[in-house]
């Protein structure tokens, strides 16, 4: 039998990528969710500026195996029928694919009163990312869970869902949707407190609130839900992906270059501007979009904690690292959202940077992993050449655009592998790259 051929990014690293105009591409975070969202209604849902990636055509796939009725109207725009969801039960291979499958139970309890889940929850692998908030939540307001193995069967009685009031542990933002979406159909009223607050959660809550929900955001992360008897449809338009956007920008400051970000608004990555002006990159944003470039002198150190929004984002760190590894001095980052997150950093030290992990809460940052072990901070020290390598990506999609910085920067070529896993979150990623002046391709190699 003949040997598959697998295709292969190869970077020719070590060229400044300057002169680039990136158009920045809708957000994935938003339109999975907004997929899921139009279970609610068995009125027609438009999405507009839905981007076209691995991610999006998965839950449009999750959403048609249910029953659903899913339409192209265009490239980025598609549209969503739940009147004729009929299935109750989401398969094994669904549940694998995406972790997202757990955000249809809310959905199918209003419609059905019972949902079931065929095994254990896919995605990044970054760290416990427990559905125990979700059934907790699902629990207080009425839903009986059972649990077989890693299958999940959740039912409700003939009162159906019901408002609770729920306090998260921790602002988990797929928690925080999954109880926006129960929430909007349940009886009575829901409050979830120490919700989280992330630009793709108002996004959300946006879209329910054109559909009909009524949801009002107080102080202190509560958010406040009086459950209504129906809910219609409506035409959405999909945020700019900030996480495409910090990384693309990154790609080209780490490489001492610049480009213009099309499309990206100051609100939605204002937290990234701070860190790049402080070790002395410059930016400009205007009605044309995000304008960043590396300082002439290099870039100086800095100390980076990441939080949950408003902080730095945990899906901007790892190409953020890239940048620490090319700046004067030392660099320390404190990661407070996922205590595995670090591990792609083997890979940057296997191309020469100076990394050292640590399990100690390097910040002020109030830290949920203190003392428990976890190496959840790193101190680096630059600025230092970086190799090319090859590479199998790692799961975890952020780690992958990483290793492709990493790339761009180092001396050499590199190789990465399992690019499938980049295509669930970015769009046309080579060719972007190579609008910027990289000099990369996909190859096939068996």
């Amino acid at each position: 039998m003949a040997k598959k051929s697998e295709p292969v990014i190869e970077i020719q690293g070590g060229k400044k990528l300057q002169g680039g105009r990136i158009r920045i591409a809708g957000s994935s975070n938003q339109v999975t969710k907004c997929i899921i969202a139009a279970l609610l209604t068995d009125e027609d849902v438009i999405i507009k500026g839905a981007p076209e990636v691995d991610e999006r055509r998965i839950v449009e796939g999750l959403f048609s195996s249910l029953g659903g009725g899913v339409k192209h109207l265009d490239a980025d725009v598609v549209c969503l029928s739940g009147k004729s969801t009929s299935e109750t039960v989401i398969s094994k291979l669904q549940c694998q694919k995406n972790r997202i499958a757990i955000l249809c139970a809310g959905p199918l309890l209003h419609r059905f009163g019972e949902v079931e889940f065929g095994g254990a929850l896919g995605g990044d692998k970054i760290g416990k990312r427990p559905v125990d908030f979700h059934l907790d939540g699902l629990r207080k307001m009425g839903a009986e869970v059972e649990v077989d193995g890693d299958k999940y069967r959740l039912s409700v009685s003939d009162k159906g869902l019901v408002g609770a009031n729920i306090t998260l542990a921790f602002p988990s933002v797929m928690t925080t949707e999954n109880l926006l979406i129960a929430g909007s159909l349940a009886k009575g009223r829901t409050i979830i407190a120490n919700a989280a607050i992330e630009p793709e959660v108002i996004e959300l809550t946006k879209m329910l609130q054109k559909m009909g929900a009524d949801i009002t955001l107080n102080a202190n992360r509560t958010f406040v839900i009086h459950g209504v008897k129906r809910l219609r449809g409506c035409e959405v338009r999909c945020m700019v992906d900030r996480n495409q956007a910090v990384s693309f920008a990154v790609a080209a400051l780490a490489t001492g270059g610049n480009v213009l970000l099309e499309n990206v608004t100051h609100d939605s990555v204002y937290s990234f501007l701070n860190f790049i002006q402080r070790m002395g990159a410059s930016f400009r944003i205007n009605s044309e979009g995000l304008f960043v470039e590396a300082p002439k002198a290099g870039f100086a150190g800095a100390h980076m904690e990441v939080e949950v929004h408003p902080g730095f984002m945990t899906d901007w760190q790892q190409p953020f690292m890239v940048l620490f590894t090319q700046a004067k001095g030392i660099s320390i980052l404190h990661e407070t959202v996922f205590e595995a997150r670090l591990g792609y950093t083997e890979f940057l030290k296997d191309m020469g940077a100076n990394i050292t992990l640590s399990d100690k809460c390097l910040g002020e940052v109030v830290c949920r992993f203190k003392g428990c072990n976890d190496l959840h901070a790193a101190i680096v020290q630059g600025p230092t050449p970086l190799e090319g390598r090859d590479f199998v990506l790692p799961t975890d999609i952020r780690a992958g655009k990483c290793l492709v910085v990493a790339g761009l920067v180092a001396k050499g070529v590199t190789r990465l592998r399992n690019i499938h896993e980049l295509q669930r979150k970015y769009d046309n990623l080579v060719p972007k790259l190579q609008q910027m002046g990289a000099e990369l391709k996909i190859v096939e190699v068996f």
